[in-house]
């Protein structure tokens, strides 16, 4: 067994370190996903039909997390981590674009997690905010520098935590907002439903470019369907499971102009005040494990230079830098929030081609057949795009012709991986 940090960075695990089980992949997108950004989705729910809130949380859960699956299902064949695994499509100096993308995604969504973690925290002990913010980003470099055990053996102790508070607000949840149906008002809008369905599947497929660091370990038979079942039922349960508890909150607070926080103590009380801080600043430390051990991975795969257990002191550092940020600019969280769900758009041809790769292209494509197809499917999508609620004036002309609707997550990726798979047989012929 492996003591001390973990010295090993973006190269291949070597089968006499393989080690764990299937499950543990089930157990880091379980946890990682009891998540304060799935809660506060129930501000963009509510208002649609309760038939409609539930069709969407259950049918954008299960597509993002079949994506997870299968990026996640990739790490015992590999031994790999994502990034890399990337690059064996991309090529390594073109996968760098992706990479930092990467790193601009996992550093950022640290830094916005501690931030709402830190103001949790400050509701339960009295600390300044530079101190607040300092606990948590501390406790999670511990995490990132010790590394992948670390992060396995946190997210196992959040699992249980986690699913215990979230358990009990449930209950106190949805009395509250059986009391509140008379008062609810609900109608059905294509752009909100649109909104809703491209907000609730963004947030759990944007794990997928972190999903093989955290099953590369496990050995190289382990049945690779198993991986992508754990990891698809994992992030879908725990999403769906904490949107639907937010949108209860919401349904009971009355006003999805509140903030999560205000709304939720609203809902349960003084009393129950404490263990919802509790709930929200763990939390943020359960998906930050993952994004700064992710975002030090990131770094290598942009240079090699980098090492990891220096690279994720440094992610740690400029995460807390820019959490300082958000604890004394107003309005920077949500501008923040805005620019990541924005990154995303990135995510979703790269997906397409790195799974027909992977799962379709049998080997024969190569880096330019992966790009071309990468760019096709980014640029086919953008007349779907709307980034309106992202602080762009920008909806494109079949999106305005929907209402408004966003589907480009959907025609991204599934472009790309038409597209990857006839250029390879344009240039290689069938098989």
């Amino acid at each position: 067994m492996r003591r001390g940090p973990e010295r090993k960075g973006i190269e291949r695990v070597e089968d006499s370190e393989r080690h764990g089980k299937p499950s543990s992949v089930f157990i880091v997108w379980f946890a990682s996903n009891l998540t304060i950004a799935d809660y506060a989705l129930g501000s963009v729910l509510y208002g649609l039909p309760f038939p409609w809130i539930y069709a969407i949380v259950v049918v954008a859960n299960l597509a993002a997390g079949a994506i997870l699956g299968a990026a996640a299902a990739m790490g015992p064949r590999f031994g790999l981590p994502q990034m890399a695994i990337s690059a064996r499509a991309f090529g390594w100096n073109a996968n760098r674009a992706f990479a930092i993308a990467q790193w601009l995604s996992t550093i950022g969504w640290f830094s916005v997690n501690t931030v709402i973690a830190t103001f949790a925290l400050l509701q339960i002990v009295p600390l300044p905010y530079w101190a607040g913010a300092l606990v948590i980003v501390a406790v999670m470099a511990a995490v990132g520098i010790y590394g992948h055990d670390a992060v396995h053996g946190f997210e196992r102790a959040m699992s249980i935590v986690l699913g215990v508070v979230f358990a009990a607000l449930i209950y106190v949840a949805v009395g509250a907002a059986r009391s509140a149906l008379p008062r609810y008002t609900a109608s059905f809008s294509p752009f909100a439903a649109a909104i809703a369905l491209a907000s609730v599947f963004s947030y759990l497929v944007s794990w997928a470019p972190y999903a093989s660091d955290y099953s590369r370990y496990l050995p190289g038979g382990t049945d690779l369907r198993r991986i992508a079942i754990y990891a698809m039922v994992g992030g879908a349960l725990a999403s769906a499971w904490v949107e639907l508890l937010g949108t209860a909150v919401y349904v009971a607070a009355g006003n999805p102009n509140l903030s999560i926080m205000s709304a939720t103590v609203d809902v349960v009380g003084r009393i129950w005040a404490p263990a919802v801080m509790a709930a929200i600043v763990l939390g943020g430390l359960a998906a930050n494990a993952l994004n700064l051990y992710s975002n030090s991975i990131s770094a290598q795969a942009i240079s090699s230079k980098f090492r990891r257990i220096y690279a994720a002191a440094a992610g740690a550092a400029i995460g807390y830098a820019l959490s300082l940020l958000g604890g004394i600019y107003v309005g920077f969280t949500s501008f923040y929030e805005g620019f990541l769900l924005l990154l995303d758009y990135w995510i979703m041809p790269w997906a397409g081609v790195l799974i027909a790769t992977v799962y379709a292209g049998r080997g024969r494509g190569g880096a330019r057949e992966a790009l071309a197809a990468y760019g096709v499917g980014l640029a086919a999508s953008t007349p779907f795009m709307n980034l309106t609620p992202y602080g762009v004036q920008y909806v494109g002309p079949l999106a305005g012709a929907m209402g408004g609707a966003d589907v480009s997550y959907f025609v991204s990726f599934a472009i790309a991986i038409i597209a990857y798979l006839a250029l390879v047989r344009l240039r290689h012929g069938p098989r």
